[in-house]
């Protein structure tokens, strides 16, 4: 029970190192800032972070800001651009404050589907590690190695050679890991191998369980993605069928009663040149958007 009370207050105190005051608002707003900066591998520290990303940007986009607005103002007496200049100060600062958190948080995001789609490779290399007789830690360790093929993996990687290096415990790295990643798959392993370090299971059967789950997670996806692609281009091929029939009883209509500013010319260009390629469009988009589920 100890443990569990004092975990949270270990990470509020990773959190909250030595911030300044700008930096302590971007955490207010987003209290996971520390897990998003170092799983999105903008930066290896929420120290570096805020050095490096946090206090530019609240110099640079106000600065911008009131300079433009300034400038432009001027023109309409000196009161009104100091006050104009004042509130675009404000605007920056808050901006600034909103980008400090957006930024990791998008490139947190974006690392989760490319690591999904390679965690076969991961996880296989991982396995085959512990298949060779390699302790925990060790495996964890050789996983470095690879980096150069495990390159969608680098920040956790690195993170385990760094930490395991040091001497931590095994288990306190891999939750710390299953926090820090984005992706589910990873944070499922790291958190089950967390458990077979702490309770001495075999943990070459908990990489396996986890990637005989994730290939039939991946089979019934390709499954769902082939019917939702099937069901789109049956769509299209509907509409290309039913489109040229519709344009030729409107245009043998119009023939027998003529309607004023409408000509049959007019429908088929309605059809050829804007309702075909809206559809066309619009089914790549949607088929591109599924096949990117996929991205083995």
């Amino acid at each position: 029970m100890s443990s569990g009370t004092a975990s949270p207050k270990r990470a509020r105190e990773r959190r909250l190192p030595r911030q300044t005051l700008p930096c302590r608002l971007v955490i207010r707003m987003r209290p996971d800032l520390d897990n998003l900066v170092l799983g999105s591998g903008i930066s290896q520290s929420l120290d570096r972070y805020c050095d490096s990303v946090v206090m530019p940007l609240l110099v640079i986009v106000p600065a911008a800001l009131v300079v433009a607005g300034f400038a432009l103002a001027l023109p309409h007496g000196l009161y009104i651009a100091v006050l104009v200049a004042a509130l675009l100060a404000i605007m920056g600062f808050l901006l600034s404050l909103a980008l400090s958190g957006v930024i990791p948080a998008f490139k947190f995001s974006s690392r989760s589907d490319a690591m999904e789609a390679k965690f076969h490779a991961f996880a296989s290399t991982l396995a085959l590690l512990l298949a060779g007789g390699r302790e925990v830690h060790e495996a964890l360790l050789g996983l470095y190695d690879y980096r150069d093929e495990l390159k969608e993996f680098s920040v956790e990687i690195d993170y385990l050679h760094k930490s395991l290096s040091l001497g931590e415990d095994p288990s306190k790295v891999l939750r710390r890991l299953s926090e820090i990643t984005p992706s589910r798959s990873v944070k499922v392993l790291a958190e089950s191998l967390a458990k077979a370090v702490e309770t001495g299971s075999d943990p070459l059967s908990v990489v396996r369980y986890q990637l005989e789950t994730y290939i039939n997670y991946y089979y019934s996806l390709v499954d769902r993605v082939s019917a939702t692609v099937g069901s789109l281009l049956e769509m299209f091929l509907a509409v290309g069928l039913i489109l040229p029939i519709l344009v030729t009883i409107a245009a043998l209509l119009f023939a027998a009663y003529a309607v004023k500013g409408l000509s049959p010319m007019s429908l088929v260009t309605l059809a050829v040149f804007i309702i075909l390629p809206i559809v066309s469009m619009m089914t790549v988009v949607l088929v591109d958007n599924q096949m990117s589920k996929l991205k083995l």
